[in-house]
């Protein structure tokens, strides 16, 4: 019956509460679930999928910061630390740009009547809070690449970056984000948001901002005309009300700003990472996540 309420919301075009979603997470009606989410597409999108296709770009695995759920993360002359020059990353999305003319001109000489060509128009750059990197480094980063590929969409650095740079910059937020987007910034990924509760984050990522900080560097990006998108980390430690509460604060303020562009939910993978006592995901949990997900924002 629970579902049946929460079905007649969803046809009628009403907006779930944390309690619908709570139930929906709770509920093992894998089909109800994924049939009511299919019908929210549906109406929000038509018959239409799309995609982007990006590049990504990272500039260094070098981070002050040590999340316990990270395996990308290295100390600086730690094995397996690099970092990358401009003109290293420069040369990297040149040759993958080379690459994709080439299946181009491969697929015209095809009886493929679909496009497989690998070519991109955005380039997605996050990376490590690197000690020693000035601001000056991601400013000219931004410049050369907007100088290199003039029409390329540049999705860079998440929310914890940002807050990294206004700290060795000197500027405040705003200052920051206005720098960056002259240089050349047109959004922002959605990473570091992990879990937004407080108690889950203390655990799980300490040294990183809190999630109220998190929230903040977005509202003001958004305030600016930078959109960006927004992640979940699922499947470690937190609990399924921990998952609803996340999404709450996420629609809260894009209802104020609007500037969200896609929710991405991110399952944990435990492999060479520092928590204790999790395993991967299942089927099941990643597409109801992926539903209710949908339903609920």
């Amino acid at each position: 019956m629970s579902l049946k309420k929460i079905e007649n919301k969803v046809f009628s075009g009403k907006r779930l509460t944390d309690e619908d979603a709570l139930t929906l997470f709770q509920s093992d009606d894998i089909f109800t679930i994924g049939r009511l989410a299919s019908y929210a597409a549906s109406i929000k999108n038509g018959g239409n999928v799309y995609f982007i296709r990006n590049r990504h770009i990272n500039p260094t695995n070098i981070c002050v910061n040590r999340c316990k759920f990270c395996a990308f993360s290295r100390s600086k002359g730690e094995k397996g630390a690099y970092e990358l020059t401009v003109k290293e990353i420069i040369n990297k999305l040149k040759a993958q740009r080379q690459e994709g003319t080439k299946a181009r001109i491969t697929h015209h000489l095809s009886p493929i009547t679909h496009d497989p060509s690998p070519s991109f128009s955005e380039v997605h750059i996050v990376g490590g809070l690197h000690p020693n990197w000035p601001f000056d480094f991601y400013i000219g980063l931004l410049k050369e690449i907007r100088r290199s590929f003039p029409s390329i969409h540049i999705k860079a650095f998440t929310a914890v970056e940002i807050d990294h740079f206004s700290k060795i910059s000197g500027l405040t937020l705003a200052g920051t984000l206005i720098s960056l987007k002259e240089a050349g910034l047109d959004s922002m990924p959605g990473g570091g948001a992990e879990i937004l509760n407080k108690r889950v984050r203390d655990k799980i990522c300490p040294e990183k901002i809190d999630g109220k900080r998190w929230l903040t560097v977005m509202k003001k990006a958004h305030g600016l005309g930078i959109r960006s998108n927004a992640t979940m980390l699922y499947g470690h430690i937190e609990t399924y009300r921990h998952r609803v509460e996340h999404m709450k604060r996420l629609r809260d303020l894009q209802d104020r700003t609007e500037g969200f562009q896609a929710f991405i939910p991110l399952s944990y993978h435990p492999k060479n990472t520092s928590i204790e006592g999790t395993a991967y995901t299942s089927g099941i949990d990643d597409i109801k996540t992926i539903a209710i997900s949908r339903l609920y924002l």
